[in-house]
Parts: structure tokens; sequence; C-alpha cells
């Protein structure tokens, strides 16, 4: 907001008085101020937007003009005002479907990756097949093993819908796959396990799309076990339950039955309430696989397992009604005499049980749900070909309808903002000022999307824009954040270094737990390379691990209780008087039994009581 702006009241009045005295530049003035209050109601921000659009086309800026009727979806008039801009005309095209002319001019502007995924939404798979075999040949993919990956991976899809040489779509896939493999290690080792589960969600729809169970197997399973890392519990339930599903369409019944099992442990573990409904459709499992198998005429011994199996999983349940069947069909298998009538005597055993009375709890359905996955191997791409451009990454976001309208009104100020003065339109690079105020505004966009900006901003000689690009990271929720945050702890200027300790102490949500930790322990001592060494940094990371406020979270802010003085204690005690988690007091109990020092003991029976 400029500093001069009074009210939206005013300011409006202001505008509509300077148009119709024809004073256009200060009614453009004016409506754009007004553009950066997002937060009104649609009608009135329309009104001013059409305005705005009016005028830019009278004072000669029809590439704004065309943005803003992108944004209104006034298609025709859009396209009209960008007649002389390639990218926004495709855009344009993109919206209205007309993929391929889009394609074309997308070709035309040198962005190969957004040709060939317009060929690929308009069905023009021979086209897409061309372009993507285009981009693998590409020197820019020399050094980028992910996004070479992605390339071969959209190949070797393409391939397969076109049809034609399936050798080489099964070279590219391999290629893809063998190639995310390295890198999902390569990212696991470093500590980004948000990029490597990336990788593992690809290798999943190489599967899902190849019928290859293996490939699928190692996708779901490595995803999960990154869940799990980062505490997302009912993330973890949902992947087991999507697998689950998959296994059993596919007829792989062992997989299903030891998928429900590991569930139903898991679930256990977390103190969620669904472990006896998944042991029991474990136990139903297992004895189905023991029915298949027997009809099919396998060894009598793989039917044994698997019903022994189902025995142990109703038992744990209570379902004693179960166990006694499942005995009695264990009993007439083709099995020496002596173990037939063992088993024979254990269902007698349960002659009088009766069916499971406890209850079950089941997932509930709207968290059941098959997965819709992300297409990343399409979104990661398009990222790296615009390369951070804030102007281009805006200008993709206006226009698409995915987005909630506040965030495309935001990425609209960003054009406005990018398109006025100081901005660098008259030929000299955008000011240090108008490149800051750019990176507040993307992270007021609380979006993903704003990460690449925000890390090409980055890279400015200028401190005062990399202090803003850091600064702006408070907003943006997501693990790959704390990347820049990271850079930003160990920045040469006391500034930027300042922002991100800000940053740092507010991007506090579930699976920040791993990140924050992990700078907690890299800055314990003086003089560390990634994050300065800085007690204030341990401090801030701790506050925001304590905002967690996961059961894992208070366990380390006991040991820090314990084991550190001064602001970090300090920073414990404080977080932990304010923990709600009643899963915390029998630890804290415990700690009070076993503690020897007598002060460290007073506080935390203090905050026990």
């Amino acid at each position: 907001m400029s500093p001069r702006f009074a009210s939206i009241e005013t300011v409006a009045s202001q505008a509509d008085g300077a148009l119709a005295q024809g004073r256009y530049r200060d009614a453009e003035r004016c409506l754009r101020e007004l553009c950066t209050q997002t937060h009104v109601v649609d009608y009135e921000y329309d009104d001013w937007l059409r305005k705005l659009a009016e005028v830019s086309t009278m004072l000669g800026r029809s590439e704004v003009a065309g943005y803003i009727y992108l944004y209104l979806h006034y298609l025709g008039d859009a396209r009209t005002a960008l007649a002389d801009t390639e990218v926004g005309r495709a855009r344009v095209l993109e919206i209205e479907k007309r993929f391929s002319e889009a394609a074309d001019l997308y070709t035309s502007a040198h962005m190969p990756v957004h040709a060939a995924i317009a060929h690929e939404r308009g069905k023009e798979l021979k086209k897409a097949v061309r372009a993507w075999e285009g981009l693998l040949g590409s020197p820019a993919l020399r050094d980028r093993p992910y996004e070479h990956a992605l390339v071969s991976f959209n190949y070797g899809m393409a391939k397969i819908r076109a049809g034609g040489d399936a050798a080489a779509a099964n070279r590219a896939l391999a290629d893809s796959m063998r190639r995310l493999e390295q890198v999902a290690d390569e990212l696991s080792v470093r500590g980004e396990r948000e990029r490597a589960f990336d990788c593992y969600q690809i290798l999943l729809k190489i599967g899902r799309d190849s019928g290859q169970f293996e490939n699928l197997a190692e996708g779901y399973l490595n995803c999960i076990r990154v869940l799990k890392e980062d505490n997302l519990k009912f993330y973890v339930l949902q992947y087991y339950e999507d697998f689950i599903k998959l296994a059993d369409e596919k007829g792989e019944l062992h997989a299903a039955a030891t998928l429900y099992q590991e569930a139903a442990d898991y679930a256990a573990r977390s103190g969620l309430p669904y472990h006896r409904a998944y042991q029991a459709k474990a136990g139903d499992a297992w004895a189905r696989l023991a029915d298949r198998e027997r009809r099919r005429g396998a060894p009598v011994e793989l039917c044994e397992n698997a019903l022994t199996a189902a025995a142990q999983c109703f038992s744990a349940v209570g379902d004693y009604g179960e166990v006694k069947r499942v005995f009695e069909e264990l009993a007439k298998l083709d099995l020496p005499a002596k173990k037939a009538e063992r088993y024979r005597a254990i269902a007698a055993r349960y002659a009088a049980a009766g069916e499971d009375s406890g209850e079950r709890p089941e997932l509930p359905e709207y968290l059941r749900q098959q997965h819709a996955y992300a297409d990343i191997w399409f979104v990661d791409l398009l990222e790296w070909e615009l390369s951070g451009d804030a102007y281009a990454v805006a200008a993709s976001i206006v226009g698409d309808l995915r987005y909630p309208d506040g965030i495309r009104r935001r990425a609209l100020v960003v054009i406005l903002t990018l398109s006025g003065p100081g901005s660098g339109k008259d030929g000299t690079p955008p000011s240090d000022a108008t490149l800051a105020e750019v990176a507040e505004l993307f992270g007021e966009l609380q979006s993903y999307a704003a990460l690449s900006p925000l890390e090409r901003l980055f890279e400015h000689d200028s401190a005062t824009v990399r202090q803003a690009a850091v600064r702006a990271l408070r907003f943006l929720f997501f693990k790959r954040s704390f990347r820049l945050v990271r850079r930003g702890l160990a920045d040469a200027h006391a500034g930027v270094r300042e922002a991100a300790l800000e940053a740092l102490g507010q991007l506090c949500f579930p699976h920040a737990m791993g990140p924050l930790l992990r700078i907690f322990r890299e800055s314990e001592g003086p003089g560390s390379s990634s994050t300065g060494g800085d007690e204030r940094v341990r401090a801030a990371a701790l506050e925001a691990i304590g905002k967690i406020q996961t059961l894992e979270a208070g366990e380390l802010l006991l040991m820090v209780l314990r084991q550190e003085q001064g602001i970090l204690r300090d920073v414990a005690r404080r977080q932990l008087a304010a923990f709600d988690s009643a899963d915390l007091v029998p630890i804290l109990r415990q700690h009070v039994e076993v503690e020897e020092n007598p002060e460290t003991r007073a506080i935390l029976t203090a905050l026990l009581g």
C-alpha cells in the first residue's frame, strides 16, 4: 500500500474524478493503488480492474490491459490487447482450449516445455512425442538429472499413448526410473525429503500406468516412509488405503494382508483408533488368500501359513468366532493326521465363543478417498522453464482458475508493480525497491508457486532485495522454504540474517519438524558454515518446534530443558508450559522421577503441576 493511501473511498473518489476530467495518468495511479487492496468484494474489485484496463489501453499499456482482461476472463479483449505478446496470446488460447495454436506460439517463443504440454492437453499425441523427443537432446538438461528424468518420463508416456515403438517407450521409462531413484537417494541423504517424495510419486505413477506392481510398490512404500518421517499420520493411512485397494484389485492378496497389518501397527503406535479395523481386514485378506491358493492347488504349507496368520489377526481383535472358523478350515487341509487333529481340538475350544462385540472404527470415508496425484511431471518442468522469472510466473497464475481469486489478484498486482515506475520497462533494470516490493508480494501469494521467484530474487546483489525475499518466506508454509531460510541465515549481510531469523520463527507447521530440527542441530557450535552458529538461531528454531505441539516436539523440549542452559532452557520451559498434549504427561512424570539435578527437577515438577 502506498504511504499516501488514505482510504478506499477516498482513493476511489479521486480515481473517478481524474477519469471524468481526462487526467488518465492520475486515474491510473489511483486505480493501481486500489488494486493492491486484494481483500475487497468481487464486484468492487472487478469494477476497478475494468477501469484500469481502459485507462491502460488509452495510455498505450496494452500488455497490462491484456493481463487484467485475462484475470477477468474477458478472453476476446485479452487476445486483442496481447496481440503483440506471443506468450500472453498463448495463455489466452490455452484457456480457450485452442491447444494446437497455443503450442505453436510457445514454440515460437522458445518455450518447448509449454509447447509439449499444450500438445498433450490438446490430445495431439504424435506432436507431443516429437516435442518431448526434441527436449531429450537439449544441452540445458545435461546437468539437470531430475528434469531429464521428467522429460524421459513424459516422452515414454506420450509414446505409449500414441502407439508405435513400445521398445523406445520402455527404454525411456527405464531411464527415467533409474535417474529418479538416483536423485531420490541423493536428496534423501541431503535431508530434502519433500523433493525425494516427488521422485517417488512419479515412480508410483509409472507403476500405476504400466501395470507393474513392483514399481507401484516401490513408489507407495517410499512415499509412506517419507510421510512417516514427517509424522503426517493421516496422510500415511491414506496412502496405505490407496495402496491396499490397488493391491486387492490386482489380486496381490499377500501384499494387501501385509499392508493391512502394517497399517494396524502404525495406527496403534500413533494413538489412532483404526488399528482394530485394520487387523480384522488383514485376517480377512489372509483367509481369502488361503482359499484362493487352495483352489489353485498350491502347496498346502502356503494355505496353512495364510490361515495361521488370519487366526492371529482375528485373535488380536478378540473375534473368537472367526478364530474358530479359521481353525476349522485348517483342520480340513490335507495335513498329517496329528496336526489336523490338533487344529480340530483348538477349534473346539472356541465352540462357545461369540462374535467380536468391540468397536472397530475405520478411517473416515472423506480421508479414504482415492488420491488424485498432482501432475508434478508437468508442473516441475514448467517451473524449470520459467526459471523463477517473477513476471512470467505471475502471468502464468493470473488467468488460471485453479487458483483462488485472492492468489490471482496478488499475482496481478505483481504484474502491475513490474510494469510501473522503476520497473525497468524503459530498458533499465528494475530498481531494488521495486524488486523488494515484488518479493513481499510473492510472500503474500501464500502459494508454492512463489518459491521459485523468491529463490531467484535471493541471488540479487542487493541486500535489500535478498532481505525482502527471505522475509517473504514467513507466509509460505512449505518445507522447501527452509532451503532459502538456511541460505539467509548464512548470508554476509546482518539484515538478511535477521529477516531469515524472523521467517524461521514463524514457519511452524506439522511437517516442518524435520527441517527445523536440522537447523537446530546444525547451529549448535560457533562458526557453523550453514547457519552462522548463532544461539538465537537455535532459540528461534526451538520456539517454532514447540508450537508444532507434537509428541516428538515435546520430547525435544524436555531434552533441551534438561541439558541446556540460558536462552534455550528458557525457551524450552516457556514452550512446555504452553504445551497442550495429554500424551506428554506420562513422559514428563517419568523425567521427574529420574532427574538428579534439584533445580531441573523443580522446574519439571512445576510443569507437571
